[in-house]
């Protein structure tokens, strides 16, 4: 198996975050007057939602060491491109 950069690896990595974090954050905050209209929800459950991205991205920020140390570097991005695919799916 052929191993690729550091520098590949690290840009890999930060398309991820890219991806999984931005798209997410930033596309729901266009669309809560219109859901907040349709589900009548309140502004306090609208914050958590918004809060959601996150609270996940914190969580994962801890357990991506451990997993990187269990599973190797390679296998934790990929993993991690994984979740990002099945999250936007």
């Amino acid at each position: 198996m052929k191993s690729i950069s550091s520098t590949k690896f690290a840009l890999f990595g930060a398309a991820l975050i890219a991806i999984s974090y931005g798209l997410a954050r930033f596309a729901f905050g266009l669309f809560v007057p219109p859901i907040r209209a349709d589900l009548a929800l309140s502004p306090d459950l609208i914050g958590v939602i918004g809060a959601l991205p996150l609270i996940s991205f914190v969580l994962s920020t801890l357990v991506a060491p451990l997993a990187a140390v269990r599973l190797g570097a390679r296998n934790t991005a990929v993993l991690s491109g994984a979740f990002g695919a099945a999250g936007l799916a």
